[in-house]
């Protein structure tokens, strides 16, 4: 495709959003409620596309497709694994965490856990390690759109010019507040699935239907069709990770706080379900198909790329702006989520708390840096996009005891909660880094086996701090209340 349609094409695509971003930015005050989650008042169907936007990445349409195309049906099944762990943690958590944002008027997913352990610390650390964690996920949105746009261009626009293009593209819609990141992932989230849909359609058709592409794969790869290159160790590895994501990471439980009301949440988690559901079969099946129709390719990575370089201009721009969508909308929720954490747990843990305004104008100086270092760290290209995603949903497990632990545990406080955060973000570290996995278990089940049992053994010698108990106590009058209603 020439550079100029590419160009074109991604400018009206830019305009439209902008019009969207416009849009919704009037209803957006300087109040750190409403610019960081949109004063909790999100519709249902909103609510779910921006989750499921955050949530789907260049991860599925670059990355997954990919690992599909590597090893087959284990891949898909590792996908529905994330998403039956999605459902089960939305089901029970999602009520719980809604309630308790909207009674104590938490803005970031940290500020539960400095309440309920009793220290603003607890809240720092989160916060940090977040910002430690999330950036290399961050940078591998970075870097599917520069793969996109560079291989797609036939290099006149190279990897690093695509960087800053992205870059450019995510300060404007971040800049607004949550609300035109919510608007503006719902119109990504509708082309993310329009345009794979089309594109599954044509590949399918390419390779004679579903029943021929499985006889094909049957003939000439049998082995993606079965799980065996899928050990139970490196399924559980790579899975732990993802099963708790909704959890772990920040920026989508922060998507908990912003319904409008328990009817928006529940429709927020069933519009999400059907959404993840019918997007990750998409991709399962791109990922299939492109096995026959390309024979090889330098990195996984460059298997969508290829695929688009063999279609139409028309289609691939239309496919391409899809992912690219994808890509912006996950950079979007974490950059602003980031951003939220440090002005509400970081800034508020070291001094006094600050006027609002002051807090947003905080939190948008540091939105431009948090993404450059993203888009330096995707200029180095350190890894494929499903591993450095499941490496940092890896270190973000050390969170998920203290998050569980906030709402189903009488006991605990602040050292059992940040020392078992830190022993888990230094295992994951030490473990990555050193490449050492002892016996044979990944890094992520490492993490979330020491971060738990140091949690629990802590908390059995400190009891919970008293604002605590009023915490749970006030979830569990008001989940009461309105089951009966």
């Amino acid at each position: 495709m020439e550079s100029k349609i590419l160009l074109l094409g991604i400018i009206l695509w830019f305009g439209l959003g902008s019009l969207v971003a416009y849009f919704s930015r009037r209803f957006t005050s300087m109040k750190s409620s409403d610019y960081f989650i949109a004063s909790r008042g999100i519709g249902g169907l909103i609510a779910a596309l921006t989750y499921s936007a955050t949530t789907y990445s260049a991860f599925m349409m670059v990355g997954l497709v990919g690992y599909v195309y590597a090893t087959g049906v284990g891949a898909i099944g590792f996908e529905l694994t994330y998403l039956l762990g999605t459902m089960i943690l939305l089901t029970f958590f999602a009520p719980r965490f809604w309630i308790a944002g909207k009674l104590r008027g938490y803005v970031s997913p940290a500020e539960l856990l400095s309440e309920r352990y009793g220290s603003k610390f607890v809240g720092a650390i989160l916060a940090v390690i977040s910002l430690f964690m999330l950036i290399p996920y961050s940078s591998v949105q970075f870097t599917g759109i520069a793969y996109l746009l560079e291989t797609v261009s036939g290099g006149e626009i190279n990897y690093l010019l695509g960087l800053v293009i992205a870059y450019l593209i995510i300060l404007f819609f971040t800049f607004w507040g949550l609300r035109s990141v919510a608007w503006t992932d719902a119109l990504q989230a509708s082309i993310m699935l329009v345009s794979s849909l089309i594109l599954l359609f044509i590949l399918l058709s390419r390779v004679g239907g579903i029943s021929t592409l499985f006889s094909n794969l049957q003939t000439t790869h049998p082995e993606l069709l079965y799980t065996n290159s899928w050990n139970f160790i490196k399924f559980l590895g790579l899975t732990v990770p993802w099963f708790f994501f909704a959890l772990s990471n920040p920026q989508v439980s922060q998507r908990l706080f912003i319904a409008k009301n328990v009817g928006s949440l529940r429709t927020m988690i069933l519009g999400f379900a059907i959404f993840g559901f019918i997007y990750t079969l998409i991709v399962g099946f791109i990922g299939l198909s492109s096995r026959i129709l390309i024979s090889k390719v330098p990195s996984l990575d460059l298997v969508m790329p290829t695929i688009l370089n063999q279609e139409s201009s028309v289609i691939s721009l239309i496919v391409l702006l899809g992912i690219v969508g994808a890509a912006v909308s996950t950079v979007n929720s974490i950059v602003l989520t980031l951003s939220s954490m440090f002005v509400r747990d970081v800034v508020r843990a070291l001094r006094k708390e600050i006027e609002e305004v002051k807090e947003v104008m905080i939190g948008r100086t540091l939105i431009p840096v948090i993404a450059l270092f993203a888009l330096v760290f995707a200029y180095f290209r350190f890894g494929l996009i499903v591993e450095l995603s499941v490496a940092s949903s890896a270190g973000l497990l050390a969170t998920v005891p203290s998050i569980i632990g906030a709402f189903l545990w009488s006991r605990g406080g602040k050292w059992s909660s940040s020392i078992s955060i830190l022993l888990g973000v230094f295992t994951a570290i030490a473990l990555y880094s050193t490449g050492n996995y002892p016996l044979g278990l990944y890094p992520g089940v490492w993490v979330a086996l020491i971060s738990s049992v140091s949690y629990l053994l802590i908390s059995l010698f400190e009891d919970a701090p008293l604002e605590a108990e009023k915490l749970l106590n006030s979830v569990k009058e008001e989940l009461e209340k309105r089951s009966m209603d």
